[in-house]
């Protein structure tokens, strides 16, 4: 089971962090360091919802044919409903990458004795980040009516205030839209999770089981057994995700408005490690 995130999502906590002075110099290159990895984490989990995706559409075909002959149009319909998940898999990385990106450049605009530079970087980012957000559906979302304000912290100043009131609604819109790509994720594959570990169990354990045959291959059935039990480590990892990304907002407007201390950032390095070391064992 995934450890409980102290809610301190790295890649804002910078924010909070930059406008504390030169004191915490040694912290920077740690948020640095630790945003990237979390974002990697990130990524990561959700290459593999795109793969369990994958692999539940095939395992529902194999069931539903075991009932009765598929045809092409179920094998098309199938696969369609397959590629609309992965397409909502790779938007969500995109945005996650983008706002990583953003954030990262956020750093770079506080320590920098040009300013100008990366301020004109930090546009071209945004531009992308306002393009896929308006190729984003808001009809019947009620997205725009939780956008909400942001009240910057007085200590933030110079470019990097500058910065954060300029791109108030902008990043905000994009982070509540993010919000809503995560719930409706979550929702649609959590179901779905569930069955094809039932599918998968059926076929490649139970089945050769009961059969009247003895399993000719003891090894690989041991060792499929054993997939399945971690085959709810990996659901666990995904639900884990989508809870920490739909924070996201959440954290960035308590970063920006000062309610973060700087010791919460030693406390994420910890639990984002912990959080590394769990997707990354086989």
């Amino acid at each position: 089971m995934l450890p409980k995130f102290r809610k301190t999502f790295i890649l804002v906590a910078v924010v909070a962090a930059l406008s504390t002075g030169c004191r915490y110099q040694k912290e920077y290159s740690k948020i640095t360091e630790a945003g990237n990895q979390y974002a990697n984490a990130v990524d990561k989990l959700l290459d593999k919802a795109g793969h369990l995706q994958a692999d539940y559409s095939a395992e529902k075909l194999l069931s539903d044919d075991k009932l009765a002959n598929q045809t092409i149009e179920n094998y098309k319909d199938a696969k369609k409903d397959t590629e609309e998940q992965l397409k909502k898999i790779a938007g969500m990385r995109e945005h996650n990458q983008l706002l990583q990106k953003y954030f990262q450049k956020l750093r770079q605009l506080a320590r920098s004795n040009a300013p100008e530079q990366i301020q004109a970087e930090i546009d071209g980012i945004v531009g992308n980040i306002q393009t896929i957000s308006s190729n984003y559906s808001f009809d019947d979302k009620g997205i725009i009516g939780r956008v909400g304000k942001l009240v910057i912290d007085s200590k933030i100043d110079g470019a990097l205030r500058k910065e954060l009131e300029k791109r108030d609604n902008t990043i905000l819109k994009e982070l509540t839209i993010q919000q809503d790509m995560i719930n409706s994720l979550r929702g649609s594959m959590e179901h779905k999770f569930e069955l094809l570990k039932s599918l998968r169990e059926t076929r490649l354990l139970i089945e050769p089981l009961t059969d009247e045959e003895p399993i000719e291959d003891a090894q690989a059935w041991i060792e499929e057994h054993k997939q399945m039990l971690f085959l709810d480590k990996h659901i666990a990892e995904l639900k884990e995700a989508c809870n920490a990304l739909g924070d996201f907002k959440e954290i960035y407007k308590a970063s920006v408005e000062g309610n973060i201390n700087s010791e919460s950032i030693d406390n994420a390095l910890e639990d984002i490690g912990t959080f590394l070391a769990l997707i990354d064992k086989k």
